[in-house]
């Protein structure tokens, strides 16, 4: 089993509550200014919750002009800027060889930004994600985002949020 692991180090968790897709989509855009090559992202939540609109955000906030799909059927999508973006979703991927072959962690290179819908379906310890998203609906339009980042990242977010 292949495992990627960067250096601990102090880490905050912060959330934030949207009200609609535009304030989830301009969070995303916070995020994608704030990080950088070498940054992998775990999305989290359930159907429907918002993770692809977030990506949206991302890259759009990392300078990138590329319309975002959900990479659900393909598995992967490559948006090509100054850094690299690599959009997985891991949900149809039943084993974790599966992970190793579709070339998710030759992606964790430090050249590029990994975002990994689903990454909490990877086995415990088998990635120590930089930024953990949890999305949570919370009414038709509404999220409850709850991010765990290294604590200069998480501060530029909460910063920025209210």
């Amino acid at each position: 089993m292949k495992r990627f692991e960067k250096p601990a180090g102090r880490r905050e968790t912060i959330t934030i509550d949207t009200a609609s897709p535009d304030e989830t989509f301009r969070l995303g855009v916070m995020i994608g200014r704030s990080i950088g090559a070498g940054t992998a992202l775990s999305l989290e939540g359930g159907l429907g919750a918002g993770k692809t609109l977030l990506v949206k955000g991302i890259v759009e906030g990392m300078g990138i002009k590329a319309e975002v799909l959900s990479p659900t059927f393909i598995l992967v999508e490559e948006y090509r800027g100054e850094v690299p973006v690599f959009h997985f979703d891991l949900y149809r991927l039943e084993q974790f060889e599966e992970v190793e072959r579709i070339g998710f962690f030759d992606a964790i290179d430090g050249r590029n930004v990994v975002i990994a819908e689903w990454g909490d379906r990877l086995p415990e310890g088998a990635v120590r994600f930089d930024v953990v998203v949890r999305i949570s609906m919370t009414g038709e339009s509404s999220r409850r985002i709850t991010i765990e980042a290294p604590a200069g990242l998480a501060g530029k977010l909460d910063g920025g949020a209210r």
